[in-house]
């Protein structure tokens, strides 16, 4: 897991917040310990009974709440009915504190909570995704493929989150619009933050709530509308906007007229170039990688050789042999020259 090196810290962190949980019942056990000493020492000093020293009284009073009497019951009234009570009253601080640590230590869902509270206020410089539809979960996948510290935010609990929490990756569940639950993901200490809700509303105003928080931050926010996205983002000074159908729309088009594309991507000017697989055909003319970068205007970034499991970097003298797969990044209109070229 990739918090595995953290381990240590995280029990220190889980030991603390049972101190914490445990710290009203026992400063409350503490303090009725000493009022009742008090009451009783007045008590019985009123009636004139012998009292003894405070410490020892002190004692007395700590091993009743505990059902252990260490003194003879008194004579005094109002000391005795403090004597019959405190053990009671010790009962009913002692659960309390046991519940609470059993809420932690045995309740699914609480168990789940302190887990994401832990590892979210251990996390630096991460990146926090709000939004686990098909959009958000894919890039949660990448992130985590790519290395990346992630913590999600999620409204619902049927959407994505069990995948995501399966990767071993925080989950929020919230509107993540709340500042608080903005700030339970670290925002403050984000790299960046991806606004990935399927609300355009939601994605603009989380946006800007990132920004407020922490101004450093880098913004990547989605929205259905390319046009409007563009001058959001620009009149925000976000650092991206996208729409997933204006991404996805070139793919497509290409994947259904042209074989092997990978992965489509627009330049300044809105120029397209194609990340694409080709086939070298066993009748292609015999050139160098160079040869054929000077020739076409492509990049050829991996060769694999026929009947090879693995795809190597290749170097500008290498010869392109027959048979061989090609991953290449070439503009769309010089596609089609080159794929007829190599086959």
């Amino acid at each position: 897991m990739r918090f595995a090196g953290e381990i240590p810290s995280v029990r220190i962190a889980l030991g603390i917040h049972i101190v914490r949980r445990m710290a009203p019942p026992v400063g409350l056990v503490a303090l009725y310990t000493v009022l009742a000493a008090l009451v009783v020492r007045w008590d019985m000093a009123r009636c004139g009974e012998t009292t003894r020293a405070l410490g020892e009284e002190l004692y007395g009073m700590y091993m009743q709440v505990f059902f252990q009497p260490a003194e003879p019951l008194p004579e005094a009234p109002i000391a005795r009915f403090m004597f019959f009570i405190t053990p009671i009253v010790g009962a009913v601080l002692i659960a309390e504190g046991v519940l609470k640590i059993g809420a932690t230590l045995f309740d699914t869902g609480e168990r789940q909570r302190l887990w994401v509270q832990i590892m979210s206020e251990r996390m630096m410089d991460h990146v926090v995704v709000c939004g686990l539809g098909h959009v958000g979960y894919r890039v949660v996948e990448a992130l985590q493929k790519l290395g990346e510290p992630v913590v999600a935010i999620e409204s619902r609990e049927e959407s994505f989150v069990e995948s995501v929490r399966a990767m071993g990756i925080p989950v929020i569940v919230g509107d993540a619009r709340r500042d608080e639950l903005l700030l339970s993901a670290g925002i403050e200490r984000a790299r960046s933050v991806v606004c990935a809700t399927n609300d355009d509303l939601a994605n603009l105003e989380i946006a800007i709530d990132g920004k407020r928080m922490n101004p450093d931050i880098r913004v990547v926010m989605r929205m259905f509308d390319q046009r409007v996205a563009s001058k959001v983002g620009s009149a925000l000074e976000l650092d991206e906007t996208f729409s997933t159908s204006a991404l996805a729309a070139p793919l497509v088009a290409l994947q259904a007229t042209e074989d092997g594309v990978l992965g489509v991507y627009s330049l300044e000017g809105g120029a397209l170039h194609v990340t694409a697989e080709l086939t070298v055909g066993r009748r292609a003319r015999e050139r160098t990688v160079q040869e054929l970068e000077e020739a076409f205007d492509v990049r050829v970034i991996r060769m694999k050789a026929a009947g090879a499991d693995v795809a190597l970097r290749v170097r500008g003298r290498e010869a392109v042999v027959p048979g061989a797969m090609l991953v290449v990044d070439v503009g769309v209109d010089d596609l089609a020259g080159l794929r007829a070229a190599l086959s």
